[in-house]
């Protein structure tokens, strides 16, 4: 059995959840569960539910590595010989692994951060920057390592959603975004702007994630015909694939609109999204921006009907993406062996 520990609030948001998801996809598996603490009692996981198991419902919540890692042992019923972990947490790291290394046969950290110590027999971590960087950091990432850990790293390991659905595709002229958990209303006046443009009437979706907070966004928008907002999509590529012009956070879906080659205007939201202009290029994204340049409201919404205008260029231009699902999915099951 392959156990998966993942992180998934409000305050952690989906990332972890769709990483996770797309390596259960890009290796076939069947038989999995998914641990989280508690389960949110929203529509939107349903079809996983069977497969989930919350660690802390009706109990205490998080408090160390340690206690997280007994308590994961005793409801997972961990099997040395048999149990493979899976752990995606920003929470959990090298405590937590090297108890659960004695209840399993592998482990394996999908990470983002290269500096943290580790105790696992596989290390993902699919950021761009080990597409310039890779020899430079071998080093550091062996010395955090567990020995004879295997490390699979760079844009040839990126875990997003791959699969869509052409003919559930939505037709829009730009889409915003901010995550699963994210609040949208962090776009508003830049909503409001482009609304009121004079002989333009674009299109506009609005993703609302499944964690985000829950608010009355119809009424909000309501004077604005040409807004519609989209609640909880069980697939955004299905919304993305039918955009001109992609406004997200520089999350996970970073990596699904480089796959599409959707032109997309990218915020970063966090320090976890502080990745350089260079590393963003390695995917095909040549708009990035700060949270703190979204006051900016009339520069940015120039720069979103440049970059409308131009979506035929900018497409062009993403074609040199390292995104690639064939080679991503052969690279998986080539080099994790579990």
């Amino acid at each position: 059995m392959i156990f998966f520990r993942i992180d998934l609030s409000d305050n952690h948001g989906l990332g972890h959840y769709n990483r996770i998801k797309s390596l259960i996809n890009y290796l076939d598996l069947t038989e999995y569960k998914i641990v989280i603490d508690e389960l949110p009692k929203i529509p939107f996981f349903k079809s996983e539910e069977k497969n989930i198991l919350p660690l802390y419902e009706g109990r205490s919540l998080f408090r160390n590595e340690r206690e997280d890692a007994k308590n994961f042992v005793k409801i997972t019923k961990c099997k040395i010989n048999k149990s493979i972990v899976v752990k995606d947490s920003y929470r959990l790291g090298f405590t937590w692994e090297k108890y659960i290394s004695k209840h399993c046969k592998k482990i394996i950290s999908i990470e983002d951060f290269l500096d943290k110590k580790h105790f696992v027999d596989y290390y993902i971590n699919h950021s761009p920057f080990f597409l310039e960087n890779k020899k430079n950091y071998s080093k550091t990432l062996k010395l955090n390592n567990k020995k004879d850990c295997k490390f699979l790293l760079g844009p040839g390991y990126a875990l997003f959603n791959s699969t869509y659905n052409n003919k559930k595709k939505i037709v829009s002229d730009f889409v915003f975004y901010n995550g699963g958990s994210g609040d949208p209303l962090i776009y508003k006046k830049i909503l409001q702007k482009i609304s009121k443009m004079k002989n333009n009437f674009f299109k506009i979706n609005v993703i609302i994630g499944p964690l985000a907070k829950n608010r009355d966004y119809e009424k909000i928008f309501k004077k604005y015909r040409n807004i519609k907002i989209v609640y909880h999509p069980s697939n955004i590529l299905n919304i993305l694939n039918g955009t001109k012009v992609f406004i997200s956070s520089a999350g996970v879906s970073m990596f699904e609109s480089s796959f599409l080659k959707i032109p997309t205007l990218l915020f970063k939201m966090s320090v976890k999204q502080g990745l350089s202009e260079l590393e963003y290029e390695k995917l095909g994204h040549y708009f990035s921006l700060s949270k703190v340049d979204l006051k900016h409201t009339s520069k940015i919404v120039n720069l979103i009907k440049i970059m409308y205008e131009n979506n035929s260029k900018i497409k062009k231009m993403m074609l040199r993406s390292s995104v690639n699902k064939r080679n991503i999915k052969k690279n998986f099951k080539k080099n994790l062996k579990l």
